[in-house]
């Protein structure tokens, strides 16, 4: 029995849809030579005719050419600095370390602590680092349960404390379900985005397509959608995908629910998941990597309030019918480097929970210059 429990509040929003226009040639009337009396001229007015048209074709592939090194020039640009949270950054540059680091060495317990995921190094935070992520935990600890984990994904190197709590994770999990859909079904053909789907599994979805339902459901965080897209593409090997992440009941994450509780370890693991996704680069991976760019709210985003870091999010908050969660995860880019942020607790979402949440996204932001 799935849990649709919570219901997180959105403001709708629209897409943008783009026309690209095209151009069209006109033929050149060749010239007619009228009698042998005027041969002479007419083979004149030939010439010039066809000297004409020579130029003119070479004009035209001169600007052809011209055009198409403009084009290709422009499609080299990628944004060095300043980028904003709600730009899209290409990530076919993005370079991982790790290429199959085991994440059961994240250590876990209620203290913070420092990891490496490959090797056996012992980390140091500056004290000042270390006691501003330890105040903001512990008042997010008089509030309910709290876990991190952030890491590095070039080094490896992280930091976390309580790694292993469960907690109910609520729209946290919206983009990762999203991840499944764009990475399984629609990069194998198998599910076009802008296919209209009618009725799933009893929920009717008004002809919406798979783009809009995506859209809604991790911009706005718009329940229907997301279960509607649970109804429809469940079964399609969703279960198999979860299995084949090394994702299993040990780590507290329930595939069949649709508002799952689950772990910050099993949230790094599947945002690294995203991280490997986003690095594609295909029309569909950078699309998702936009709308994450864009979610109508992000604690880590207010947290680090840097107009030179990218992050890319997705939030879960609901305080009501004994479900308590204030969480948010994502990736974070500045300088270069990319960082896994997962940040989970059971406080009852406040204003209150979400200004100790973006203080731990803020405090955990800080120490990454002990982590390179």
């Amino acid at each position: 029995m799935r849990n649709i429990a919570s219901r997180d509040e959105y403001v709708p929003q629209h897409s943008s849809r783009y026309e690209t226009k095209g151009t069209s040639l006109r033929g050149l009337a060749d010239a007619r030579i009228r009698g042998a009396k005027i041969a002479a001229i007419g083979m004149l007015a030939l010439a010039v005719i066809i000297l004409g048209i020579t130029a003119k074709i070479y004009a035209s592939e001169r600007m052809a050419h011209s055009d198409a090194s403009t084009v290709q020039t422009q499609n080299k640009k990628v944004p060095e600095s300043k980028v904003t949270a709600s730009q899209t950054l290409s990530t076919a540059n993005l370079k991982t370390g790790l290429s199959k680091p085991d994440f059961n060495d994240i250590p876990s317990g209620d203290t913070v602590q420092t990891f490496s995921l490959v090797d056996d190094q012992i980390l140091a935070l500056e004290d000042e680092n270390l006691a501003a992520l330890q105040n903001a935990l512990d008042q997010a600890q008089e509030l309910g349960d709290a876990g991190v984990v952030f890491y590095d994904l070039s080094s490896g190197k992280g930091v976390t404390y309580n790694a292993d709590v469960e907690v109910y994770g609520a729209s946290s999990y919206k983009a990762l379900y999203a991840l499944y859909i764009c990475e399984t079904l629609v990069e194998s053909g198998q599910v076009p985005l802008d296919g209209p789907l009618a009725t799933y599994g009893g929920y009717s979805m008004g002809w919406q397509t798979v783009r809009d339902l995506i859209e809604n459901a991790v911009v706005n965080s718009d329940n229907d959608s997301f279960i509607a897209l649970r109804a429809a593409f469940d079964h399609d090997g969703y279960e198999d995908w979860i299995a084949n992440l090394g994702v299993d009941d040990e780590t507290a994450l329930d595939p069949m629910s649709d508002f799952p509780t689950y772990c910050p370890r099993t949230s790094a693991r599947l945002w690294r998941e995203m991280s490997e996704y986003l690095s594609m680069d295909t029309e569909t991976s950078q699309w998702l990597s936009g709308l994450l760019a864009s979610t109508s709210r992000s604690f880590i985003r207010d947290g680090i309030a840097d107009e030179q870091v990218l992050v890319r999010n997705k939030a879960g908050w609901i305080s009501e019918d004994g479900y308590y969660s204030t969480c948010d995860a994502g990736l974070i880019d500045i300088d270069g480097r990319t960082y896994v942020m997962s940040v989970m607790t059971s406080m009852p979402w406040s204003d209150r929970s979400s200004e100790v949440t973006a203080a731990i996204a803020k405090a955990l932001f800080d120490t990454r210059a002990a982590l390179a």
